[in-house]
């Protein structure tokens, strides 16, 4: 389970002297399972008072997919959310991908459980009337495009219904340096603004985006999972593509990190403290969607368009009122 090739790895934690599963160059230390899991839980807890999500009566939906990443954000906010006196409440997004939905659904229930929350499952099929591939042959457009468009929506409106201050994602430090880095070589600096550990809500129109592995690196969350024992399911997605370009910086990434310890937390770290600058760079004004009442960039929103290219109608409306029934007990 090491985090690193280097032959130290084998060594004895820095902390207590047992023996330890990870070596971590950046930060030179070696950590046994306790101290990994403790070194993990103190950055997350960093990042999270940093942005003010640790408060007594804060409310956090948490998006759960099952992967590693979402499973070990959910295991380590709700053990920090508790001894602060936040709500987290788990949902898992059903988006209809055969059996692979069901085993990821079966795992995020079962972090859900270890964690401790309650586990809300939103059906795309049961809400839209049609799943993800369904919208996507529909419309003629790629799977990957279509889910993003789907979960964006589901997620945001199910935490403007339910009164959340925050939706906390499963976004690691790596996949935030590679968003950054991808949008900088297409010049769409003004995405670069929303990559911080958490973007601010629009009363009534969207809820924030909290990222409490914001400092956390892609095989710590993997670490984590292990050593604590925290569910997930070890696949990915079927639709995912073969090489995207995220995966091909994340590669480049960690080879400089090899050569130059530290690289990518500076990264990440630096990032997050110009964040403010890149806000010049955003276009256009929050609107409200004409069809559902949610944030828009101007006029009808994504989803309501998929689905009305679809269906024939935007379906925002009818979903919302279908998740507020679902939140009353309907």
């Amino acid at each position: 389970m090491s985090s690193s090739s280097s032959p130290r790895a084998a060594a004895r934690c820095s902390v207590c002297g047992a023996p330890a599963v990870a070596y971590l160059p950046y930060a030179r230390l070696r950590l046994c399972p306790r101290h990994l899991a403790e070194y993990v839980e103190r950055k997350v807890r960093r990042v999270l008072r940093r942005v003010g999500a640790l408060r007594p009566g804060a409310r956090i939906v948490a998006a759960v997919s099952g992967g590693k990443d979402s499973s070990t954000m959910l295991a380590a906010l709700a053990k920090l959310a508790r001894e602060a006196g936040t709500t987290v409440h788990g949902v898992y997004l059903d988006l209809g991908l055969g059996e692979y939905s069901a085993r990821s659904r079966e795992a995020a229930e079962a972090a859900c459980r270890a964690a401790g929350v309650e586990c809300t499952v939103l059906s795309v099929k049961e809400l839209v009337g049609l799943t993800v591939p369904e919208l996507a042959r529909r419309t003629r457009r790629p799977v990957c495009s279509v889910c993003g468009v789907v979960k964006r929506f589901l997620l945001n409106a199910y935490a403007v219904e339910y009164g959340a201050d925050y939706v906390a994602m499963g976004h690691n430090a790596d996949d935030m340096i590679a968003y950054a880095v991808k949008s900088f070589l297409s010049q769409d600096l003004g995405y670069i603004a929303k990559l911080g550990p958490a973007t601010e809500s629009v009363k009534g129109l969207a809820v924030g985006r909290l990222r409490p592995l914001y400092e956390v690196f892609e095989r710590e969350t993997l670490l984590y999972a292990l050593v604590t024992g925290t569910p997930f399911l070890h696949e990915e997605c079927p639709y995912r593509p073969e090489a995207p370009i995220e995966q091909e910086i994340k590669e480049m990434m960690n080879r400089l990190e090899e050569k130059h310890p530290g690289t990518k937390m500076m990264t990440v770290r630096r990032l997050e403290r110009n964040i403010e600058a890149y806000h010049v760079f955003q276009r256009g004004e929050v609107g409200r969607c004409p069809a559902c009442g949610l944030i828009s960039a101007g006029g009808m929103c994504s989803f309501c368009r998929l689905t009305a290219r679809a269906l024939s109608e935007p379906m925002g409306s009818r979903v919302r009122e279908k998740l507020r029934g679902m939140l009353r007990g309907d």
